[in-house]
């Protein structure tokens, strides 16, 4: 998910590999989805749909007002692919005085057509990569390691993960409920809560920003054989040396940071 921050460029970069870029298309906005108070999902049908992997990103643009040319923000995808892609589930939280998600989120209905373009991104995971799989994502960095949790469900497999996931407090968490219920019905998933500002809630097994001893905590309890870290720079920057710190080899460890 994205907010009118950018993915890196060299995310995009490595995206995009040597194939033709993706066309621009027209979707359709069929669903609009409130995650948090924040935080919403589109749901886009696609007239040119093409497959894409658990953890990439679409590009979105939009005309904006005393603008010359339409604004173009990158968005993870948090739906899966599997069994079918035509329709696709973009996370946007929006900023305060951003040029594009407030837009998206007030005034892009369903019904609303957007320019879109993708997929993108090297971040990805499927069943064949293995596990077990450590997932750690803050805020709307949540968004491309669900899309990896809902394959695996779709597909029925049942490689081990565990998903460590911080928040503001329980009423920012992205796909609170979803999440309550896959962890009841799967037991290769667990997922650890950590609330920055919320200290009593015991949802959360933390309460604190993400730091090394909970990785610490929760590498040891998971015994990762991958590792995908998403979020804010500092924090996927923090959690990839404390993994390496720990043993993980650099190239099991995948990053994508939201500037």
């Amino acid at each position: 998910m994205m907010s009118d921050a950018t993915l890196s460029e060299s995310s995009q970069q490595r995206g995009r590999g040597r194939r033709p870029a993706p066309l621009w298309q027209a979707g359709e906005v069929v669903e609009v989805i409130v995650e948090t108070p924040e935080t919403s999902s589109l749901r886009i049908q696609l007239p040119q749909p093409e497959p894409f992997l658990p953890g990439q990103y679409y590009n979105i643009r939009i005309p904006i007002d005393g603008r010359p040319r339409p604004i173009q923000r990158a968005y993870s995808v948090g739906s899966s692919p599997h069994p079918y892609f035509d329709v696709i589930e973009v996370g946007v939280k929006e900023m305060e005085g951003g040029l594009v998600s407030p837009v998206l989120v007030r005034q892009r209905p369903v019904g609303s057509i957007l320019e879109v373009r993708g997929p993108y991104g090297a971040f990805t995971w499927t069943d064949e990569d293995g596990g077990p799989v450590l997932l750690i994502g803050a805020g709307s960095g949540v968004v491309p390691l669900m899309a990896m949790i809902r394959y695996q469900v779709s597909r029925g497999t049942t490689v081990p993960m565990h998903l460590l996931f911080s928040s503001k407090s329980s009423e920012y968490v992205i796909y609170r409920d979803e999440l309550a219920v896959l962890t009841t019905e799967h037991t290769w998933l667990h997922v650890t809560h950590t609330f920055t500002r919320e200290a009593s809630n015991s949802m959360a097994r933390y309460h604190r920003r993400i730091d090394k001893e909970m990785v610490g905590e929760v590498f040891a309890e998971t015994a990762p054989r991958l590792a995908y870290l998403c979020g804010p720079p500092e924090m996927v920057d923090d959690c990839e040396r404390s993994l390496l710190e720990l043993g993980m080899e650099s190239e099991k460890i995948k990053t994508e940071k939201y500037d």
